[in-house]
Protein backbone atom coordinates (compact mmCIF):
# COMPACT_ATOMS: atom_id res chain seq x y z
CA UNK A 1 0.00 0.00 0.00
CA UNK A 2 1.35 3.46 -0.81
CA UNK A 3 2.11 5.77 2.06
CA UNK A 4 0.32 9.06 1.72
CA UNK A 5 1.30 12.58 2.68
CA UNK A 6 4.18 13.41 5.01
CA UNK A 7 1.60 14.63 7.49
CA UNK A 8 4.09 15.37 10.23
CA UNK A 9 5.69 17.90 7.88
CA UNK A 10 2.30 19.25 6.91
CA UNK A 11 1.47 19.88 10.56
CA UNK A 12 4.60 22.02 10.98
CA UNK A 13 3.33 24.50 8.42
CA UNK A 14 -0.45 24.26 8.68
CA UNK A 15 -2.94 23.97 11.49
CA UNK A 16 -6.38 22.43 11.35
CA UNK A 17 -9.44 24.62 11.23
CA UNK A 18 -10.87 25.35 14.65
CA UNK A 19 -14.03 23.36 13.97
CA UNK A 20 -12.39 20.11 15.09
CA UNK A 21 -11.84 18.43 11.74
CA UNK A 22 -10.16 14.98 12.01
CA UNK A 23 -6.46 14.62 11.24
CA UNK A 24 -5.53 14.75 7.56
CA UNK A 25 -4.60 11.13 6.96
CA UNK A 26 -5.13 10.43 3.26
CA UNK A 27 -6.68 11.68 0.06
CA UNK A 28 -9.65 14.00 0.17
CA UNK A 29 -10.58 17.62 0.80
CA UNK A 30 -9.75 19.30 4.11
CA UNK A 31 -10.59 22.68 5.62
CA UNK A 32 -7.36 24.16 6.99
CA UNK A 33 -5.97 27.45 8.17
CA UNK A 34 -2.62 29.16 7.87
CA UNK A 35 -1.29 31.75 10.29
CA UNK A 36 -0.58 34.95 8.40
CA UNK A 37 -0.49 38.68 9.03
CA UNK A 38 -1.25 38.50 12.78
CA UNK A 39 -4.19 36.18 12.20
CA UNK A 40 -5.27 33.02 10.43
CA UNK A 41 -6.39 32.58 6.83
CA UNK A 42 -8.53 29.64 5.77
CA UNK A 43 -8.39 27.46 2.69
CA UNK A 44 -9.58 24.12 1.40
CA UNK A 45 -6.90 21.64 0.33
CA UNK A 46 -7.59 18.68 -1.92
CA UNK A 47 -5.09 15.83 -1.70
CA UNK A 48 -5.28 13.56 -4.76
CA UNK A 49 -5.66 9.83 -4.61
CA UNK A 50 -2.40 7.90 -4.53
CA UNK A 51 -0.23 10.79 -3.37
CA UNK A 52 2.88 9.16 -1.90
CA UNK A 53 5.24 10.33 0.82
CA UNK A 54 8.52 11.63 -0.54
CA UNK A 55 7.06 13.03 -3.74
CA UNK A 56 5.86 16.46 -4.76
CA UNK A 57 2.99 17.38 -7.05
CA UNK A 58 1.84 20.37 -9.07
CA UNK A 59 -0.27 22.85 -7.11
CA UNK A 60 -3.31 24.57 -8.63
CA UNK A 61 -4.62 27.59 -6.70
CA UNK A 62 -8.31 28.23 -7.44
CA UNK A 63 -9.73 31.60 -6.35
CA UNK A 64 -13.43 32.22 -5.77
CA UNK A 65 -15.54 35.12 -6.96
CA UNK A 66 -16.94 37.95 -4.85
CA UNK A 67 -18.98 36.68 -1.91
CA UNK A 68 -18.14 33.00 -2.46
CA UNK A 69 -15.58 30.75 -0.75
CA UNK A 70 -13.20 27.89 -1.42
CA UNK A 71 -15.66 25.11 -0.68
CA UNK A 72 -18.23 26.48 -3.13
CA UNK A 73 -15.52 26.97 -5.73
CA UNK A 74 -14.44 23.35 -5.41
CA UNK A 75 -17.98 22.37 -6.42
CA UNK A 76 -18.21 25.02 -9.12
CA UNK A 77 -15.03 24.12 -10.97
CA UNK A 78 -14.83 20.35 -10.46
CA UNK A 79 -11.04 20.47 -10.19
CA UNK A 80 -10.80 17.89 -7.40
CA UNK A 81 -11.90 14.85 -9.48
CA UNK A 82 -9.46 15.94 -12.20
CA UNK A 83 -6.73 16.21 -9.56
CA UNK A 84 -7.47 12.64 -8.41
CA UNK A 85 -7.04 11.40 -11.97
CA UNK A 86 -3.98 13.48 -12.83
CA UNK A 87 -2.21 13.62 -9.47
CA UNK A 88 -2.03 17.31 -8.55
CA UNK A 89 -2.86 19.25 -5.38
CA UNK A 90 -5.62 21.86 -5.37
CA UNK A 91 -5.90 24.71 -2.88
CA UNK A 92 -9.11 26.73 -2.72
CA UNK A 93 -8.26 29.78 -0.56
CA UNK A 94 -10.84 31.97 1.14
CA UNK A 95 -10.95 35.74 0.93
CA UNK A 96 -10.39 37.48 4.26
CA UNK A 97 -13.71 39.15 5.01
CA UNK A 98 -16.08 36.38 6.09
CA UNK A 99 -19.23 38.45 5.73
CA UNK A 100 -18.55 39.33 2.08
CA UNK A 101 -15.42 37.62 0.87
CA UNK A 102 -13.37 39.70 -1.53
CA UNK A 103 -9.87 39.50 -3.01
CA UNK A 104 -7.75 42.64 -2.94
CA UNK A 105 -6.75 41.96 -6.52
CA UNK A 106 -5.75 45.50 -7.48
CA UNK A 107 -3.56 48.15 -5.91
CA UNK A 108 -6.11 50.59 -7.32
CA UNK A 109 -9.16 49.13 -5.60
CA UNK A 110 -11.86 51.58 -4.43
CA UNK A 111 -11.22 53.11 -1.00
CA UNK A 112 -14.57 51.74 0.13
CA UNK A 113 -13.09 48.23 -0.03
CA UNK A 114 -9.73 48.94 1.57
CA UNK A 115 -10.88 47.84 5.03
CA UNK A 116 -12.33 44.61 3.69
CA UNK A 117 -9.04 43.15 2.50
CA UNK A 118 -5.60 42.41 3.83
CA UNK A 119 -2.38 41.28 2.24
CA UNK A 120 -3.79 38.73 -0.20
CA UNK A 121 -0.63 38.50 -2.31
CA UNK A 122 1.37 37.91 0.86
CA UNK A 123 -1.12 35.25 1.96
CA UNK A 124 -0.83 33.43 -1.36
CA UNK A 125 2.95 33.56 -1.18
CA UNK A 126 2.87 32.21 2.38
CA UNK A 127 0.49 29.42 1.37
CA UNK A 128 2.75 28.36 -1.50
CA UNK A 129 5.77 28.48 0.82
CA UNK A 130 4.02 26.34 3.43
CA UNK A 131 3.02 23.64 0.93
CA UNK A 132 6.48 23.63 -0.67
CA UNK A 133 8.29 23.52 2.68
CA UNK A 134 6.03 20.68 3.79
CA UNK A 135 7.35 18.66 0.86
CA UNK A 136 4.02 18.56 -0.95
CA UNK A 137 4.06 21.10 -3.78
CA UNK A 138 6.56 21.29 -6.62
CA UNK A 139 7.77 24.92 -6.67
CA UNK A 140 8.24 24.85 -10.46
CA UNK A 141 4.62 23.82 -11.05
CA UNK A 142 2.43 26.29 -9.16
CA UNK A 143 -0.54 27.69 -11.07
CA UNK A 144 -3.40 30.13 -10.45
CA UNK A 145 -6.93 30.28 -11.78
CA UNK A 146 -10.19 31.77 -10.60
CA UNK A 147 -13.50 33.27 -11.60
CA UNK A 148 -14.59 36.92 -11.56
CA UNK A 149 -12.85 38.63 -8.60
CA UNK A 150 -10.62 35.53 -8.47
CA UNK A 151 -9.71 36.09 -12.13
CA UNK A 152 -8.60 39.64 -11.31
CA UNK A 153 -6.42 38.21 -8.54
CA UNK A 154 -4.94 35.62 -10.92
CA UNK A 155 -3.84 38.41 -13.26
CA UNK A 156 -2.31 40.30 -10.36
CA UNK A 157 -0.40 37.25 -9.13
CA UNK A 158 1.09 36.72 -12.58
CA UNK A 159 2.46 40.25 -12.40
CA UNK A 160 3.45 40.46 -8.72
CA UNK A 161 4.60 36.84 -8.33
CA UNK A 162 5.93 35.84 -11.73
CA UNK A 163 8.79 34.22 -9.81
CA UNK A 164 6.39 31.76 -8.16
CA UNK A 165 3.38 31.38 -10.50
CA UNK A 166 4.18 29.30 -13.59
CA UNK A 167 0.97 30.06 -15.52
CA UNK A 168 -2.52 31.47 -14.96
CA UNK A 169 -6.06 30.92 -16.26
CA UNK A 170 -8.49 33.76 -15.38
CA UNK A 171 -12.19 33.10 -16.09
CA UNK A 172 -14.88 35.81 -16.43
CA UNK A 173 -12.67 38.56 -15.06
CA UNK A 174 -10.23 41.14 -16.38
CA UNK A 175 -7.85 43.85 -15.13
CA UNK A 176 -8.53 47.43 -14.06
CA UNK A 177 -7.24 50.03 -16.50
CA UNK A 178 -4.78 51.70 -14.06
CA UNK A 179 -3.26 48.29 -13.35
CA UNK A 180 -2.88 47.56 -17.06
CA UNK A 181 -0.94 50.81 -17.40
CA UNK A 182 1.28 50.16 -14.39
CA UNK A 183 1.97 46.44 -14.15
CA UNK A 184 5.04 44.88 -15.74
CA UNK A 185 5.47 41.14 -15.14
CA UNK A 186 9.13 40.18 -14.66
CA UNK A 187 8.93 37.37 -17.22
CA UNK A 188 6.66 35.98 -19.92
CA UNK A 189 3.79 34.19 -18.14
CA UNK A 190 1.66 31.66 -20.07
CA UNK A 191 -2.02 32.65 -19.91
CA UNK A 192 -5.25 30.85 -20.72
CA UNK A 193 -8.20 33.23 -20.56
CA UNK A 194 -11.96 32.57 -20.74
CA UNK A 195 -14.71 35.18 -21.13
CA UNK A 196 -18.32 35.15 -22.34
CA UNK A 197 -19.67 37.85 -24.63
CA UNK A 198 -22.98 37.95 -22.70
CA UNK A 199 -21.34 38.43 -19.29
CA UNK A 200 -23.37 41.13 -17.49
CA UNK A 201 -21.29 41.15 -14.30
CA UNK A 202 -17.81 41.75 -15.73
CA UNK A 203 -18.67 42.80 -19.25
CA UNK A 204 -16.78 41.57 -22.29
CA UNK A 205 -16.35 45.27 -23.11
CA UNK A 206 -14.86 46.10 -19.69
CA UNK A 207 -18.03 47.58 -18.14
CA UNK A 208 -19.15 46.08 -14.84
CA UNK A 209 -22.64 45.78 -13.37
CA UNK A 210 -21.69 47.66 -10.20
CA UNK A 211 -20.65 50.95 -11.80
CA UNK A 212 -21.88 50.58 -15.43
CA UNK A 213 -18.55 52.13 -16.39
CA UNK A 214 -15.62 50.73 -18.35
CA UNK A 215 -13.26 50.54 -15.38
CA UNK A 216 -11.59 47.39 -16.70
CA UNK A 217 -9.91 46.68 -20.01
CA UNK A 218 -12.06 44.70 -22.41
CA UNK A 219 -11.60 40.97 -22.78
CA UNK A 220 -9.94 41.32 -26.15
CA UNK A 221 -7.69 44.14 -24.94
CA UNK A 222 -6.59 41.98 -22.01
CA UNK A 223 -5.66 39.18 -24.39
CA UNK A 224 -3.64 41.62 -26.51
CA UNK A 225 -2.01 43.02 -23.35
CA UNK A 226 -0.76 39.59 -22.32
CA UNK A 227 0.29 38.67 -25.86
CA UNK A 228 2.42 41.82 -26.00
CA UNK A 229 3.93 41.23 -22.55
CA UNK A 230 4.78 37.65 -23.53
CA UNK A 231 6.35 38.60 -26.84
CA UNK A 232 3.78 36.74 -28.94
CA UNK A 233 2.71 37.51 -32.49
CA UNK A 234 0.12 40.29 -32.72
CA UNK A 235 -2.41 38.22 -34.66
CA UNK A 236 -3.82 34.99 -33.23
CA UNK A 237 -4.70 31.72 -34.86
CA UNK A 238 -8.50 31.43 -34.51
CA UNK A 239 -10.31 28.09 -34.42
CA UNK A 240 -14.01 27.37 -33.99
CA UNK A 241 -14.65 24.52 -31.58
CA UNK A 242 -17.45 22.00 -32.24
CA UNK A 243 -20.89 23.10 -31.05
CA UNK A 244 -21.23 20.01 -28.87
CA UNK A 245 -24.42 21.23 -27.15
CA UNK A 246 -26.66 23.07 -29.58
CA UNK A 247 -29.16 23.91 -26.82
CA UNK A 248 -26.85 25.88 -24.49
CA UNK A 249 -26.99 29.03 -26.61
CA UNK A 250 -23.22 29.37 -26.86
CA UNK A 251 -20.38 28.70 -29.26
CA UNK A 252 -16.64 28.72 -28.61
CA UNK A 253 -13.64 30.15 -30.45
CA UNK A 254 -10.06 29.47 -29.41
CA UNK A 255 -7.57 32.24 -30.14
CA UNK A 256 -3.92 31.18 -29.83
CA UNK A 257 -1.02 33.64 -29.63
CA UNK A 258 2.50 32.33 -29.54
CA UNK A 259 4.80 30.89 -28.70
CA UNK A 260 6.47 33.98 -27.32
CA UNK A 261 9.43 34.43 -25.00
CA UNK A 262 10.44 31.22 -23.16
CA UNK A 263 7.75 29.35 -25.15
CA UNK A 264 5.01 31.27 -23.33
CA UNK A 265 1.66 31.39 -25.11
CA UNK A 266 -1.64 33.15 -24.65
CA UNK A 267 -4.80 31.18 -25.37
CA UNK A 268 -8.19 32.90 -25.31
CA UNK A 269 -11.51 31.05 -25.28
CA UNK A 270 -14.19 33.43 -26.50
CA UNK A 271 -17.59 32.09 -25.41
CA UNK A 272 -20.11 33.72 -27.73
CA UNK A 273 -23.36 33.97 -25.78
CA UNK A 274 -21.72 32.86 -22.53
CA UNK A 275 -22.58 34.50 -19.21
CA UNK A 276 -20.68 35.15 -16.00
CA UNK A 277 -20.26 31.41 -15.59
CA UNK A 278 -17.77 28.56 -15.49
CA UNK A 279 -18.00 26.51 -18.73
CA UNK A 280 -19.45 23.05 -17.95
CA UNK A 281 -20.07 24.14 -14.36
CA UNK A 282 -23.26 23.51 -12.34
CA UNK A 283 -26.61 24.47 -13.87
CA UNK A 284 -27.34 26.80 -10.92
CA UNK A 285 -25.02 29.32 -12.60
CA UNK A 286 -27.78 30.09 -15.09
CA UNK A 287 -28.87 32.97 -12.86
CA UNK A 288 -25.66 34.64 -14.09
CA UNK A 289 -26.30 33.89 -17.75
CA UNK A 290 -25.88 30.93 -20.11
CA UNK A 291 -23.47 28.16 -19.13
CA UNK A 292 -21.38 26.86 -22.02
CA UNK A 293 -21.66 23.06 -22.37
CA UNK A 294 -19.58 22.77 -25.55
CA UNK A 295 -16.29 22.64 -23.71
CA UNK A 296 -14.97 21.92 -20.20
CA UNK A 297 -12.93 24.82 -18.83
CA UNK A 298 -11.31 22.90 -15.96
CA UNK A 299 -10.07 20.09 -18.20
CA UNK A 300 -8.60 22.59 -20.67
CA UNK A 301 -7.03 24.65 -17.89
CA UNK A 302 -5.26 21.64 -16.40
CA UNK A 303 -4.06 20.52 -19.85
CA UNK A 304 -2.65 24.03 -20.37
CA UNK A 305 -0.98 24.14 -16.96
CA UNK A 306 0.60 20.72 -17.44
CA UNK A 307 2.41 22.05 -20.52
CA UNK A 308 3.89 25.06 -18.75
CA UNK A 309 6.19 24.50 -15.78
CA UNK A 310 8.33 27.38 -14.61
CA UNK A 311 11.29 27.91 -16.98
CA UNK A 312 14.60 26.81 -15.55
Amino acid sequence: MPRFLPFACLALALSLHADGIPDVDGPGSYDLELKHDKGARTFRLHVPKGFEEGTTAPLVLVFHGLGSDGKQTEQLTGFSPIADREGFLVAYPDGENRMWRYWGSEEHRPKLLERLVTDDVGFVRALIDALVEAGLADPRRVYATGISNGAYLSNRLACDMADRIAAIAPVSGAMLKPAAEAWKPSRAVPVLYVHGTADKVVGYDGKDMFTSRGMSVSAEDLVKWWAEKDGCEAEPKIEKLPDADSEDGTTVERWTYGPGKDDAEVVFYKITGGGHTWPSGPAIQKVLGPVCRDWNASEAIWEFFAKHPMPR
